[in-house]
This record gives C-alpha cells, structure tokens and sequence, in this order.
C-alpha cells in the first residue's frame, strides 16, 4: 500500500499528491491504482526513442481501430467518418451544448448523476430538467413515465443527457431501457446525448449497449468517449465522439476546429492508435481488469452484508461504488466526506454533488489492490461504530 502510494505520488498523481504525508487513502476520483497495459507502455517507450516531436496527423489508422471496436465489442455500426476527435469527453460535452442548444433551450438528465453534466450545462446558460432515478430492490430505473411527461410538457426541452453506464449508481441501461428514451427523442426530435466513458467495464451477465446501436443516420444523436477510463490514460488527454448525423457533425466539427479541440498531442495520437489497433491485447487486458473489479466488489458485498447502518446499491459494472449511510449523525454527505477524511483517513465522494435525493450516499472508487480496499472499509466502518458518520 505504501509503495502504491508512493509511485502515484511522484508521477503528481492528482488522487495521491494533495495529503501531502497525511495517510489518508483516496477513494473519491474515478482514477484506478493499476499501471495501464505494458503494451501502451512499450510502444510509448519505442515512438519518444524516435526523437521527433513534431507536429502530427491523426491517421486513419485510429478511424478503422474504433470503427472496429464498436462493430466486435459492442456489436454497433460506426462508420469511419463518424468520428471526431477532441482532448476530453467534457471538453465535447461543453462546446456541444454551446453549439447545438438554442439560448432558450434546455437539457433533460437523470439523476444522481455525474456532476459535470450538470454543472458544465449550468455555467454555459442552460437550464437543467432533473428527472430523480427511481430506487427499487436495491438498484435505479429511469422514470421514463415522468420522462415523457416532462417532455411532453416542455417544448424547450431541446436534449435529453444520458450517462450510460451510469455514474454513480453502476447501472448499465438495457436495452429496452434505451429504447424507450430513444423514442421519445425521435418523436419530440431531440438530441440525445450519451457519455459512454465507462463502456468496457461490465460484469459478467450484464451487456452493454451503445445508444449508437441501430440508430439512423437522421436521429441526432452524439456519443461521447475516451480510453481513459477503461485503460487508466485519464492523464493523455484523448477522446472523440461520434455521430451518424452529417448536418450534426460538420456543425460539431466546425466547433471543436474552433475550439481546438481537435489537435491532439502526438501522446495522445499513439495512444488511441495503440490501443485500437491492438484490439487482441486490449480486450485480454479487459478481461483480467474485470475479473479483479468484480472480486473487488464481491468482497464489498460479502463485508457490508452485515453491516445495519450501510447499504451498498447493486452495481453492474464500473469500479465506482454507490453506499447510503443509514441514520447518520452527520448534516448531510458533505460532512460525512469531511470526518472520514479528517478522523479516519479516507477520502470519499460526498453524494451531494451528484444531487442524491433520497439519504446520505457516499461514491467510493474500488478499482485499487484489494489490501488497500480492506484497510478503507476497515476505517469506514470504524467510523459507523464510533458514530461519527
């Protein structure tokens, strides 16, 4: 554990570096404490002993990588000149919204939901429709009733956001699921707009499905992604987003050459050609990281199964963990963040930022060597026993 922390300090790792020489384990940023595959790594190694670092195109090459992809991995159609590459999905999301969304118009999501599409939407002038996830046995469902309704009701409603896996709740929408968002947005001829970052990262009897999936080239809809989570390269900045609608993407394209959005730096150019183009390597890579994610999270289950006063929701996929802090002491999660991290050195995901509606909820990253999960819960429960959370 304190190797782990130490390497991640010195690389100015942003989960590690704050604490200084505190010990507290980080458990907020969705940033896993596994090395990214050696094959990255090597090819990285070969392409800085070329010794040039000029300007760089983006090959074709990396089209055909992530065209094959969605055809093999997620049994999806996307055409080469789908693509557009940009530094970050919320790079993406920002100078989408901006472009697309009329001054009066407004976005539709579902939450608790990741923060930034939220916030992001809020600072650009646009008004944000939150639609409550609804909590039954354990898990979440799309209100698709009250969905409809809201939609029905609004005419200024111009784009519904999905988050898909769903951060934070570990829900991978099925998909009669998506469905029926997808029909909705065709009859009311929304945008549908979809942050697939997570995608690679299912348990075993869950699929995942790309709202891209059988979509037609006149439905606007826009998919945004990145290895970054699947890989751990959060730090090369690389993603791109697609969409099989002509008029959307040249309007996108336009904006993000704007924007600049679409220079990718040479590391990022040789990640996504390394990664897409090894597919082989990759998906065997997959395999082992989920296998350890799903015993990270079993071990969740079987240690907080007899705990009265916390509740972990049921995930199918991801390595974020949803928890609800039963009759906490505590104002809200906010506090919560706090006293874990002060008192007992662990630092968490307060549920408040993602607009919670139901309790006290808490998002902790598992995706760690399991030592280091144990001696987190070991603390976290600690504090529920001492009755300071």
């Amino acid at each position: 554990m304190k190797a782990i922390a130490e390497i991640r300090k010195q690389t100015y790792s942003k989960k590690w570096s704050r604490y200084g020489t505190k010990d507290i384990l980080p458990f907020w940023i969705a940033d896993m404490d596994f090395k990214s595959p050696s094959f990255l790594g090597e090819h990285l190694i070969t392409r800085v002993q070329a010794d040039y670092f000029g300007y760089t195109d983006i090959p074709k090459e990396i089209n055909e990588g992530i065209s094959r992809w969605y055809k093999d991995h997620y049994n999806c159609k996307v055409d080469e000149t789908d693509i557009l590459f940009s530094t970050s999905v919320l790079h993406s999301y920002r100078v989408i919204l901006e472009t697309l969304i009329t001054t009066e118009g407004k976005i539709l999501l579902f939450t608790p939901i990741y923060p930034p599409l939220m916030t992001i939407a809020k600072t650009s002038g646009i008004e944000v429709i939150e639609i409550p996830l609804l909590k039954r046995d354990g898990n979440y469902q799309i209100d698709i009733e009250r969905t409809r309704q809201r939609v029905m009701d609004d005419p200024k409603i111009e784009a519904i956001v999905l988050c898909n896996p769903h951060n934070p709740v570990g829900r991978v929408w099925n998909e009669q699921e998506l469905e029926e968002i997808k029909q909705l947005v065709r009859l009311k001829k929304l945008y549908l707009i979809s942050d697939e970052i997570h995608g690679d990262l299912i348990f075993k009897g869950h699929t995942f499905h790309s709202v891209l999936r059988n979509c037609r080239p006149k439905e606007k809809v826009i998919v945004l992604s990145s290895p970054a989570k699947t890989f751990n390269v959060a730090g090369i900045k690389a993603s791109y987003a697609i969409t099989r609608n002509i008029e959307i993407k040249e309007r996108m394209e336009a904006a993000f050459k704007l924007k600049g959005l679409n220079d990718l730096d040479l590391f990022a150019i040789e990640l996504l050609k390394t990664l897409y183009g090894n597919p082989n390597q990759a998906l065997a890579w997959i395999d082992e990281l989920i296998k350890i994610l799903e015993e990270n999270y079993r071990y969740l289950e079987h240690f907080i199964a007899g705990i009265d006063r916390i509740e972990l929701i049921k995930s199918e996929g991801s390595y974020l963990a949803w928890l609800r802090i039963i009759d906490s002491p505590c104002r809200d999660s906010n506090e919560i963040r706090k006293v874990l991290k002060n008192q007992f050195g662990v630092d968490v995901h307060e549920g408040t930022i993602f607009k919670e509606n139901d309790g006290n909820y808490i998002r902790i990253n598992f995706g760690c060597p399991l030592a280091i999960l144990e001696v987190g819960m070991t603390r976290i429960v600690r504090a529920l026993e001492e009755k300071k959370i």
